[in-house]
């Protein structure tokens, strides 16, 4: 089970959430919540790029906000 770090506030209309998944590895995820959609996994793993998640949340919510459908869709 999953510990809730923090939830960042790192880009406008976005708040990505820190959970730390396996304490031992120190493996981290970030999921983020864009313009009210919840629950897009950002990244999970332990070496930790702040640049790569913010650039990752900001290019889903300008698809959002462009009206792209293709981020809803599972991959």
């Amino acid at each position: 089970m999953s510990k809730i770090l923090a939830r960042h506030r790192w880009v406008v209309g976005a708040t990505i959430t820190e959970s730390l998944v396996d304490e031992d590895r120190n493996i981290r995820r970030f999921t983020a919540t864009i313009r009210g959609w919840r629950n897009f996994k950002i990244y999970e793993g332990n070496d930790v790029d702040t640049d790569f998640i913010i650039n990752k949340v900001k290019e889903i919510r300008n698809k959002i906000d462009a009206g792209d459908e293709t981020v809803f869709q599972k991959v």
